[in-house]
């Protein structure tokens, strides 16, 4: 009797132990091949700059070589330094020319590319600058190279994914078995023969491996978990599926039960809001910085609830994106500002307003559509600036929008990026796209007190936009020394509650009025 009260149970550790095993060689697998892939997209921009470089400069180090290779750390995320070598000597870096040159004295000669350039992938060694960082070395010729110094850390971005701390051993290494990334205590003696033909999961002397080749380099990425490791996975996690489990079931239920319930109110209530007209639209100032003047305004929509009161845009604009309603509250915040503001913006044609649009707005959903219901029916057209986030851009939908944002701007609107910074995109990839402004976050702006990278951030930009023809504008300025350096930075139009809050259109138009007299 006993023995059949606790088969269930029994039962249930042993379908646990395969289930957690599988499991775990489920994230293995995506931990090595993100790595692998990773490791391709670092490597194959690492070399296609190395290449750039050394035909610019002929690996000579002279200014503006060293600028070019400035510029190319600046732009290149995965990229900390660039130098010159010549005969096995550090002649110059991004930095500084070296006097005398600094002699090197190990050099990788195993290429691990022939195509588009000889390059060699070498293991972290320490740098000139602290620490250690992966050496890519470019051959130009016999005695001279261009290298790059990358930090390690980059190539597992992915690995808190599976807690690495948990997992035995990340390694990204070369087809020589030299170890060139190591995170863990794996020695390269512990890892198979690799080629081509490796298997992707297998045992290898008691560990779990999970190993992916590089697409176009003889490099491999290495998952390892040792047995102890899975028993204690496994031991930890049945308990929880014996104890835990249908608490947990209970309370996700009742928690999905609960959050459907509020999602479809709300979303049953936006829609209410919109035929009952319970949006309104305040406008906050932006600032001609350097000649104290008003030159135009960015249209923020707000809900007003009847019961709920004032519901924030981040709660609603998602609920909105998610059930197809936000091409309709656009399009009924582009009519209100149409009302508000038509005819005070015809007779005032030095003023502009700004509106922001949804990556949907764009097409971002795989819709064809045309620009048409974007358009103001009262203000000109070249009077409008429509503010688009780095998501709109995203390569998966980059064509879609790409058309909506050229023909706006084809009848005159200006495009503005938003928030700027916070997304992933650098500026060479955001070049390809038909804009005008660039606003810099207010993360940016708050950094302005400390002495972080991110106020670093700002100068940068200033000198990269002003090559690109791009305008900036600062938002979530609200201090006095804040607008002073972004002024010296050359940052000309800001925004933010040091100038003004947010204001209905009536205030708007006399601020404007009592601002530019």
């Amino acid at each position: 009797m006993l023995f059949l009260a606790l088969l269930p149970e029994v039962l249930m550790l042993g379908v646990s132990y395969f289930w957690i095993e599988n499991r775990i060689e489920r994230e293995m697998s995506f931990l090595a091949d993100a790595t692998a892939r990773r490791a391709d997209k670092i490597l194959k921009v690492t070399q296609a700059n190395l290449k750039q470089i050394a035909e610019q400069t002929k690996a000579e180090c002279d200014q503006s070589a060293m600028a070019f290779m400035r510029d190319k750390v600046f732009k290149v995320m995965y990229i900390r330094e660039i130098g010159i070598i010549n005969d096995k000597k550090l002649i110059c870096n991004d930095v500084k020319m070296f006097e005398p040159p600094v002699l090197i004295t190990t050099l990788e000669q195993t290429a691990i590319a022939e195509k588009d350039g000889d390059i060699a992938l070498v293991p972290p060694m320490p740098t000139l600058q602290g620490g250690k960082s992966i050496l890519v070395n470019y051959r130009v010729n016999a005695n001279r190279y261009v290298n790059a110094l990358i930090d390690p850390d980059i190539f597992a971005e992915f690995h808190e994914y599976v807690r690495l701390g948990e997992v035995s051993d990340v390694l990204l290494v070369r087809q020589d078995g030299k170890a060139v990334v190591s995170f863990g205590s794996m020695s390269e003696q512990e890892i198979p023969p690799l080629s081509d033909t490796t298997d992707h999961v297998r045992y290898y002397r008691g560990n779990l491996l999970s190993i992916y080749k590089s697409t176009d380099y003889p490099i491999f990425a290495v998952v390892s978990a040792s047995p102890a490791f899975i028993i204690r996975q496994w031991t930890r996690e049945a308990l929880y599926l014996l104890v835990m489990g249908g608490i947990i079931s209970i309370a996700l239920v009742l928690l999905l039960k609960r959050n459907r319930r509020h999602s479809s109110l709300l979303e049953h209530e936006l829609w209410q809001a919109i035929e009952n007209n319970q949006f309104c639209v305040h406008y906050q100032p932006m600032m001609d910085m350097v000649n104290k003047r008003c030159v135009g305004a960015e249209a923020l929509i707000r809900w007003q609830h009847p019961e709920r009161g004032m519901i924030p845009p981040l709660v609603f604009i998602l609920i909105a994106e998610q059930n197809g309603m936000i091409r309709h509250i656009t399009r009924w915040l582009i009519e209100r500002i149409d009302t508000e503001l038509g005819d005070f913006l015809k007779q005032n044609s030095d003023i502009h307003v700004s509106v922001n649009l949804s990556p949907l707005d764009l097409g971002a959903d795989g819709k064809d559509l045309a620009s048409d219901a974007l358009l103001f029916s009262h203000i000109p057209q070249q009077q409008i600036i429509y503010e688009i986030t780095e998501h709109s851009l995203m390569p998966e939908h980059a064509v879609c929008c790409k058309k909506i944002m050229q023909e706006l701007r084809d009848v005159g609107a200006k495009i503005a990026l938003d928030d700027f910074g916070t997304g992933y995109s650098n500026l060479s990839y955001l070049h390809r796209f038909p804009m005008d402004y660039l606003k810099i976050d207010k993360v940016f702006v708050d950094s302005i007190e400390t002495a972080s990278l991110s106020r670093g951030l700002i100068d940068h930009v200033v000198s990269i936009a002003g090559a690109m023809q791009y305008q900036l504008i600062a938002e979530g300025i609200e201090h006095e020394h804040q607008m002073h350096y972004l002024l010296a930075q050359g940052v000309k139009f800001g925004q933010g509650w040091y100038f003004a809050k947010p204001m209905p259109a009536s205030q708007f138009v006399q601020f404007l009025e009592d601002k530019n007299g």
